[in-house]
């Protein structure tokens, strides 16, 4: 041995046991912080594939611009593709029909197909003439057209006879209103439809290159050309997974991811501190011996600090390896489990960016962690330290323990946990945080509530209306789809608009709408005011949705007919209005028998529809077959699919989240009370030397330990709730206006994970106090 800092090695050997412990905690705060933004990593990367293959690769389009200001716009050396694109009757109300059937007419080149990966054919082949044209396959499904069949497009003064080339796969929004969609080439788009197309319909849509400020590019075109904002459309979704967004409301995710972030790694930095602080405090004794040796207490920092550092060595190794075979078997698992919704998800990739975080935080954290360990350890007086007298480093207390309220055990194990002043604050923090790091992500759980419609149980499958809004559709025809295998649930409602009703002397235009006992039950669950169970019969069941300028509210009174002495009482006010806009004027929610003596009208505005699991396309035909004239269909599943499938993905990530943070409060709290009875293993011998029993020595570490936890709950509701709130008011007030409550649930899942560890945290300590023999409990280091 050449130097001293040749110890090291030989110290990791004999304190192998004593150093376990941390390197183990290293471990686990490299593994899980890794882990967390290695699965967020992936998780973005899965939700930017799913944005391009459902919404495209493009950045940015730009409406209005002339065929010169085209050219200029593809010249600028930030954009790397640029596509031109034109459409007609994109709002189906423009005359433009196949078989009857509203289309949507689109035209473009070859270089938007690389913009677009869902426009690519499904068959055939891109259109070469001007009169061939890409449709969607639900022409193909609906009136049984093949490639190469010809098919007449009715417009507005002519009727054009077109050839089908290919066919490309449904969108959202064209099952949604039931519609058709055909795609030209540029030169057949522009020679059948270019006085037809408006100004804000002929668009460039651009991809700019990678690593540049897209928003700063956005603004100076915008400057460049003189565009107003209306005129400009960004690719919300994709730019929110490159963090490129300038949306409000994706400002305020960020702001809370990094937020949440901060505190994942802070987590992590707490229990690599306090480990490390107790087990450095267990071998003081091993230090001042150096110091008699002739080390220095620069010497002594040193070696303090390398030793950590060694640790990590193998702890970080393996943290961040079994992180990346963790994250591979948990994308593989997805994309085995759900293919259809986790398919975009990498199967063996790395998060380089998660690799570094996780190295970062083991090394830095315990660099920084063996600083104060390592000062105090240099400043021990070699004589006390070779005396066996070391006990902690801590200096000693003023105060004896109080018995006045306790017995002594009890007071004993208060008086060790609050001691030392820092050691408290560390084992307490060290608990707070694993309380406000769970508060802090329960609103995301909110915010998971309100963003996915199609989740809800009123969510419909099929949706046909009246194409006037008016009460035309036949109660027999939800019988009729009611008795078909594939359907589960059928629930209709009758609207009247605009209805007069007088309340507190003023005539009032409110929309009436009737609900079934389906919808009925629904509101109930959404009551933000009255009784669920009413005294009144469910038939009369009066309720009114809330809205800042709704003057009606709970137990208002309101009558149809001026003329009219008999009086209605508003039961109840609802949160929302869940199926469509009313245009902001207030809502009034009864019964079908009701309504029909309100209005004297009997009859649907919209029949929803709720499909069996095994419904199939060929059902949905046979139920569209059903209808009459003057009704419009639409088809919902595609859209709910893309919300379902961003549903799983984000709840994985948020309950995976709360489930972490939950193992880490475990683990977290049963090691902080292990270490700190291990650096108090002298005491305890003495004590049970001097006739402590085992029943009080189990008492006194409870004590300590409960000590510890109920400071913890302290500091971690008084800093937890307001940042809870804070987080509650960016992701869900923000956006939909509700309150903050306080989260009991959450309150009361997080405190009884706390407790729990706390009462496990006891055992193991115990137990080995208990099977200690006496004398080696004294002598232990």
């Amino acid at each position: 041995m050449k130097h001293y800092l040749d110890l090291i090695p030989i110290s990791e050997k004999v304190h192998r046991r004593q150093s376990r412990m941390t390197r183990a905690c290293i471990f686990l705060a490299v593994f899980l912080v890794t882990v967390i933004f290695s699965m967020a990593d992936m998780q973005i990367r899965t939700e930017k594939n799913q944005a391009i293959q459902s919404d495209g690769k493009w950045h940015a389009c730009f409406a209005g611009l002339t065929e010169e200001e085209g050219q200029l716009l593809s010249a600028r050396p930030k954009i790397q593709e640029i596509s031109w694109y034109g459409v007609t009757n994109y709002g189906l109300d423009m005359g433009y029909t196949v078989s009857g059937t509203q289309t949507v007419l689109c035209g473009f080149d070859k270089s938007f197909l690389e913009l677009f990966p869902v426009a690519k054919t499904t068959q055939g082949t891109y259109p070469v003439k001007d009169n061939e044209v890409i449709a969607t396959e639900s022409l193909k499904d609906q009136l049984g057209i093949q490639i190469g069949d010809t098919l007449s497009l009715k417009t507005p003064d002519r009727v054009l006879t077109l050839t089908v080339c290919g066919f490309t796969k449904n969108t959202s929004m064209l099952t949604k209103h039931d519609a058709f969609g055909l795609f030209f080439n540029t030169s057949g788009y522009q020679k059948f439809f270019s006085e037809d197309t408006l100004a804000s319909d002929s668009v460039y849509y651009v991809q700019f290159t990678p690593y540049c400020n897209i928003q700063k590019e956005i603004s100076e075109i915008q400057t460049q050309f003189g565009l107003y904002e209306k005129q400009i459309t960004q690719n919300t979704k994709l730019l929110a997974m490159m963090f490129q967004s300038n949306d409000s409301y994706m400002l305020q995710l960020y702001l809370t991811a990094a937020v949440l972030a901060f505190l994942v790694m802070v987590a992590g930095i707490l229990m690599i501190t306090s480990s490390l602080n107790s087990n450095i405090s267990q071998r003081i004794e091993f230090f001042g011996l150096m110091r008699c040796l002739g080390a220095t207490s620069k010497q002594i920092r040193r070696f303090v600090i390398r030793e950590a550092l060694c640790w990590c060595k193998t702890a970080v190794f393996l943290g961040l390896t079994a992180s990346i075979l963790v994250t591979w078997g948990l994308c593989a698992m997805l994309r085995f489990l759900s293919p259809g919704l986790f398919l975009q998800m990498p199967a063996f990739s790395v998060s380089w960016a998660s690799l570094i975080l996780g190295l970062s935080i083991g090394l830095i954290t315990v660099l920084l962690a063996a600083i104060s360990p390592a000062k105090k350890a240099s400043r021990v007086s070699p004589l006390t330290a070779v005396s066996g007298n070391t006990h902690a480093f801590a200096q000693p207390s003023n105060k004896s323990a109080s018995t006045r309220l306790f017995s002594v055990e009890i007071a004993l194990g208060i008086h060790h946990a609050a001691g030392s002043k820092k050691n408290l604050i560390l084992m307490a923090g060290s608990f707070a945080f694993s309380i406000i790091l769970f508060l802090a992500f329960s609103p995301a759980v909110s915010f998971l509530n309100h963003a996915f419609n199609p989740l809800k149980p009123y969510a419909p499958d099929l949706t046909i209306s009246s194409d006037d809004s008016s009460l035309t559709i036949s109660k027999n025809l939800a019988s009729q789809i009611a008795e078909h295998p594939a359907v589960k649930r059928v629930y209709g409602r009758s609207i009247s608009s605009n209805l007069t009703v007088r309340t507190k002397g003023k005539d009032l235009a409110v929309n009436l709408v009737s609900y079934e006992e389906h919808q009925l039950q629904w509101a109930k669950d959404a009551l933000l005011e009255g009784e669920t169970k009413q005294p009144k019969v469910e038939r009369s069941l009066i309720f009114t949705v809330y809205s800042q300028d709704n003057p009606l509210t709970l137990h208002s009174t309101f009558s149809v007919n001026a003329d009219s002495s008999k009086e209605f009482s508003v039961d109840g006010v609802v949160s929302s209005y869940p199926f469509h806009s009313m245009d902001g004027t207030p809502t009034i929610i009864c019964s079908e028998p009701l309504f029909l003596e309100l209005t004297g009208k009997n009859g649907y505005s919209v029949i929803d529809v709720q499909l069996k699991k095994e419904a199939s396309d060929e059902d949905v035909q046979e139920l569209r077959t059903l209808l009459p004239e003057g009704v419009s269909f639409s088809d919902l599943r595609l859209s709910n699919q893309e919300t379902t499938g961003a549903f799983y993905s984000c709840a994985l990530f948020i309950y995976g989240f709360l489930v972490v943070i939950a193992l880490i409060s475990v683990f977290n709290i049963v090691n902080s009370i292990a270490l700190s009875v291990t650096s108090r293993i002298q005491q305890y011998g003495s004590m049970r030397a001097i006739g402590m029993s085992s029943r009080q020595l189990t008492k006194m570490v409870a004590a300590e330990a409960m000590t510890y936890g109920f400071c913890g709950i302290l500091a971690g509701c008084a800093a937890g709730l307001p940042l809870n709130r804070f987080l509650f008011q960016r992701l869900v007030s923000f956006r939909w206006g509700d309150a903050w409550t306080l989260p009991v649930f959450a309150l009361l899942v997080i405190l009884s994970v706390v407790l729990l560890s706390v009462l496990l945290s006891i055992l193991g300590p115990t137990r080995r106090i208990r099977n200690l023999v006496i004398v080696d409990t004294i002598n232990d280091l």
